[in-house]
Parts: C-alpha cells; structure tokens; sequence
C-alpha cells in the first residue's frame, strides 16, 4: 500500500513448546519482504523445550526479532502483551509458531487496507504440503463447532478469522480490548475475538490470493486445562449471546467432563460484567450476527 512505511507492521508469534518450527516459522519469514516491512516479537510463554534457544545467541543473524519471556500467561495475555509493546506498528500481525510461507503473502494482505471496510484480513490455510487442503477462514456450524470455509472468488467477508495467522489494524484491536485475557488456557480467543470485532461495527475479510502452511496437531505440545478450554466456550456465550443462545450452549456442554468446574469458574469470573459492559458499547447484537451469516444456533 502507497503510505505503508519500513517497520510498520508488527508480527507476534505466541511461543511454547515449539520445536524446531519456531526457527522454522522465523527464516521462512525472513526471506519474504516481513524482514523489511516489520519487527517480529516472539512471546515465549514458560518453554521448556529450549525452542527460543537460537534467538539468545543469535542476536546478528535476527536483528528485528524481540524475545520476550513470561511464565505461564496464556495465548490471549502473550498475544496481548506482544501488541503493547509493538506500540509503533500501524498493523498487527499475529502468526502460530508452526508456519511457512512465500514471497508476497504479506505485502498482498497488507494491500487490502487500501479499501477502508477492512479492519481485519486473513490468508487461506492449509497444511505444509503444497497440495493440502486449504480452509479460508472459518464459520460455525449448528452446534456451535468452528469448520472452514470453501475459497471465495475474490477478497471476502468471513465470520471467524483464524489465530493462525491474520493481520488487524493496531487502533481496531485496541478499540475492543485485544484478546480476551480471561482466556488463561488454549481455546477459542480467536473466535471471541472475531465474534467481538463483528458486534462492535468492524468487518473481517480473507484473501484468495495468499495461502500460509500450518503445522495442524492433533495433541498440543504442553498441558491444555480441559475445565479452562470449555470455560473459554461458555464465556464467548456468557457475554456475547442472548439468553436463549446461553442456555441452548449450557445445554449442550450439560455433559462435559467437569462441567460443574466450568460454571464454578464461571460464576467467579467478570463474565457477567463484561457481558454489561459489551451489550451497552456494540452496534449489532448476536442475532444480526448469526442471521448475517445463515448460523443455525
């Protein structure tokens, strides 16, 4: 884009337990035009697999990348945390620890600002393999399950973007409070997120033209707390849907292991204030938002 200045953007990249992938998210990033465009920060929160190793004693061979260690924080406070101290980007840009990617994907997504409806833009993704499948942002089905979406002929709304990988202007996440840092486990921050973004008047779009690989597990590679995980769910409905909504999901999760752990943790939280507080300051309630794009919920 005309205007878009060296070191404009920002990419944060939550960190735990990743392997070999973070050196490998990192390099691939490197040779693509994100190593003149923006300042990484890697959020390595409490590894101990000595992932971030090489960027300790690395320093000249990635000068724009920050570490930044926490203990123990969580996806949505570490993703947070690497947009506060991005403070000078125009564009955050928050990517998984376990990508690839080519040339062009990043000066293409950050074209698509030109048009002023976007607040937010994705890229397709699918697997490593250059012939895998690829999901181009997500929607939920009847029982409340994220699947991905089919690719759209051209730059398109969606109603959830992936954590993966996906770029929001600096000034939007802020207007509605970044990720929910309640969310103190893996789980959904990115749905609660995009969820939050539509009611409060910003439109989130995907693009055709990029695809970025992603290491998809089937088990994450550190403990993910089951009661946390499903707390995370429920809270998304607790301050964002109506009561009919709330109830039909309390019906559905009634057979959940723990699921008397989950309302305890519910009941102590700031759900219920934050749902106050959220129903006074957006523009659109749930059912515009569940009727705008056919959620049988």
């Amino acid at each position: 884009m005309g205007d878009l200045g060296k070191r404009d953007s920002a990419i944060i990249i939550p960190c735990k337990n990743e392997g070999i992938y973070l050196k490998q998210t990192i390099d691939f990033m490197l040779k693509t035009e994100a190593k003149k465009l923006s300042d990484i920060f890697v959020i390595d929160d409490n590894s101990n697999d000595s992932c971030c190793e090489f960027l300790k004693s690395a320093s000249k061979r990635y000068p724009n990348v920050s570490l930044i260690q926490t203990k123990g924080i969580g996806p949505s406070q570490a993703r947070n945390l690497g947009a506060a101290l991005a403070s000078d980007a125009r564009f955050l840009i928050f990517c998984d620890a376990h990508l690839t990617m080519r040339e062009g994907w990043l000066n293409t997504m950050l074209e698509a600002f030109n048009n002023r409806e976007v607040s937010v833009i994705c890229p397709g993704i699918g697997h490593f393999h250059p012939n895998s499948a690829v999901g181009y942002g997500q929607n939920w089905n009847e029982n409340l399950e994220t699947y991905w979406l089919e690719r759209p002929n051209s730059i398109g709304e969606i109603p959830l973007a992936p954590g993966a990988c996906m770029i929001i202007k600096r000034d939007v996440f802020h207007a509605v409070g970044g990720f929910d840092p309640l969310f103190t486990s893996w789980g959904y921050e990115d749905v609660e997120l995009s969820l939050k973004l539509w009611l409060f008047g910003y439109k989130i779009f995907v693009h055709p033209a990029v695809k970025v690989g992603h290491k998809f597990r089937k088990v994450q590679p550190y403990n993910v707390n089951i009661v946390d995980f499903h707390y995370n769910k429920l809270r998304i409905a607790i301050i964002h849907f109506n009561k009919a909504r709330v109830k039909k999901l309390i019906k559905l999760m009634n057979d959940y292991p723990h699921f008397e752990k989950i309302i305890e943790k519910i009941k102590i939280s700031n759900s219920h204030e934050h749902r106050k507080n959220y129903f006074r300051r957006r523009i659109y309630d749930d059912n515009w938002f569940f009727n705008k794009f056919n959620i049988p919920f």
